[in-house]
């Protein structure tokens, strides 16, 4: 993750060199695939798909973005940032335009802007970035145990159950992780012969308020609308592929699609999975009796729609964030008590 106190408008700028090459790499090898797959092939795929599922495919991408950026918002008005609506949108787009970088840039950018627009600390803001992370990962995990435990496959419905379980786990362990946290930070503070009392506190009131956002009520909320829009996702992965005459595709295989292939470039660690996602979808798209040339140009256009048209948005706005940024910072907004040793 970007060190978020080093941030600066020349490091923001490299990011976006970054974005901006790795656009074009994608692009290359993106044609260079289309070549193996059959120049022929993949120009008769393109005639086939329709107008209709192409418009279902960008309309449900929309209503993915705002579902998810209604999330954030309901995190952020439950810590109590009073950031109006519209620029919390506005630095939440800005912030998909640095999406595909290392250390993941354009998460950490939102907290930054929300710093040097508002005068919130990280601390009060860091608590944004776990939400959007935990609650992203639980969604994937729940969509794709769905999608299994749906599709007739017996082999599948045993890793669904499989990945179920280990889903409840975790929610177990997401559940009571704020309190041994904050027991751990109690510990090492005793441990360390009870110095350094105000960075302990600091870190203790970052878990408290990282409890707000990990709580029953707010993580069901936020982990069920995520789950819902990268499930819309799915639904017009599924509409595509029956426009191309796969009828036997619909929206149980577009979301076990999704989830995998989004589960699949996380753990290969690149910038936006950029690679992992797009290999793993056209297997997978190939796994159901897909045609390879189909293969390549439903994941292309999926990856397209769905990540590069948001961080191509961003990247339109970044430089507007950047040239509007107050020159005088802002008075840090009035906190809540911290946390303190002595009284525990």
């Amino acid at each position: 993750m970007a060190n978020i106190s080093h941030f600066s408008p020349t490091l923001i700028r490299k990011a976006e060199h970054w974005v901006i090459g790795l656009i074009g790499a994608t692009v290359f090898i993106t044609l260079l695939v289309t070549v193996l797959a059959g120049r022929e092939s993949f120009l008769q795929s393109i005639s086939s798909l329709t107008g209709g599922a192409l418009w279902w495919l960008i309309g449900l991408t929309t209503a993915e973005s705002f579902i998810r950026f209604y999330r954030y918002h309901i995190a952020a008005r439950t810590l109590g940032l009073k950031v109006p609506f519209w620029r919390l949108m506005y630095y939440y787009t800005v912030g998909y335009g640095l999406i595909p970088t290392p250390g993941k840039v354009g998460v950490a950018i939102r907290l930054w802007l929300l710093k040097q627009y508002h005068g919130l600390p990280y601390s009060r803001t860091t608590p944004l970035l776990i939400m959007d992370f935990i609650t992203d990962a639980l969604a994937m995990a729940s969509l794709a145990s769905f999608a299994m435990l749906l599709i007739d496959d017996t082999r599948l419905n045993t890793l669904g159950w499989v990945v179920g379980s280990g889903l409840a786990v975790g929610l177990v362990g997401i559940a009571l992780a704020p309190h041994y946290m904050a027991g751990l930070v109690k510990l090492a503070y005793a441990m360390g012969g009870r110095r350094r009392q105000r960075t302990f506190a600091r870190l203790l009131t970052l878990v408290r308020t990282t409890s707000q956002v990990l709580g029953a009520r707010l993580l069901f909320i936020t982990t069920a609308l995520s789950f819902v829009s990268w499930a819309l996702i799915g639904i017009s992965i599924g509409i595509v592929m029956q426009s191309l005459g796969h009828g036997f595709f619909g929206a149980t295989e577009g979301s076990l699609v999704i989830a995998l292939s989004t589960m699949g470039g996380f753990l290969t660690m690149m910038p936006a999975g950029v690679g992992g996602a797009e290999v793993t979808m056209a297997g997978l798209f190939t796994m159901f009796g897909v045609p390879f040339a189909q293969a390549v140009l439903v994941t292309a256009l999926v990856r397209f729609v769905v990540l590069w048209v948001p961080v191509l948005t961003g990247l339109a706005l970044l430089p507007i964030a950047l040239r509007n940024i107050p020159k005088t910072p802002p008075k840090r907004p009035r906190m809540p008590r911290k946390a303190s040793f002595k009284a525990d």
